[in-house]
């Protein structure tokens, strides 16, 4: 039983470093309307395909390639972004869910109030190849440059609660603000054994020692 609570806790934390990016500089220059409509577009991380929006989040369901290959965080609130991620054996479907408010009466896991939580859902156990590259991260322009951010993660499985993290990671500049790139990397060769859900928070400042 041991053995299989420290799989579960490892499997889970490699799950939950799905994240952060930061917030584009503007100079003080008054920009007419029309030049705003150009360049307020790029600000904001575009919808996935597919993806569901409420007034209090949106969501995405996928499945999970045997080949690996790139997920699409649901945007919502400014925050969006992509994650690539390794081969899975076997494919099974990965819901998320994005949100700016505790809608869901999810654990306030860190100091004061969460900027952006991420819900994660696996239908089934799976295993993960060694064959992702680096890249992908979650973007907002809220986020800003060379500021950190810290991750706190929280998961079940077969009933077992389990926290993980938190870790910090400095935010860089991106195409809408910023991006931490990397995160799918932690997947790789983690075995999830059993349909597991979770929620990962992200907060402003570094409130642990420990980089992500």
């Amino acid at each position: 039983m041991r053995s299989r609570r420290l799989l579960m806790r490892g499997s889970l934390a490699a799950l939950a470093v799905v994240f952060l990016a930061a917030c584009a500089q503007h100079g003080s220059t008054v920009l007419p309307s029309s030049a705003l409509a150009r360049v307020q577009p790029d600000l904001v991380p575009p919808n996935c395909k597919g993806q569901k929006t409420t007034k209090q989040y949106a969501s995405l369901t996928v499945t999970l390639s045997t080949q690996g290959g790139s997920l699409c965080i649901p945007s919502f609130g400014g925050f969006g972004g992509k994650l690539k991620y390794p081969s899975a054996n076997p494919s099974v479907k990965l819901k998320l869910i994005s949100s700016t408010t505790n809608y869901d009466q999810m654990p306030e896991l860190g100091q004061g109030t969460a900027m952006f939580y991420l819900q994660v859902t696996l239908s089934g156990g799976t295993s993960f190849g060694g064959n992702v590259r680096a890249g992908g991260g979650l973007t907002s322009a809220t986020i800003v440059v060379g500021n950190p951010y810290t991750a706190y993660g929280q998961a079940k499985i077969d009933g077992f609660k389990l926290n993980f993290g938190p870790c910090y990671t400095i935010a860089t500049k991106g195409k809408y603000g910023g991006v931490i790139g990397g995160i799918g990397t932690l997947l790789k060769g983690v075995r999830v054994p059993a349909a597991a859900n979770g929620v990962i928070e992200i907060y402003s400042g570094q409130q642990t020692s420990k980089q992500c």
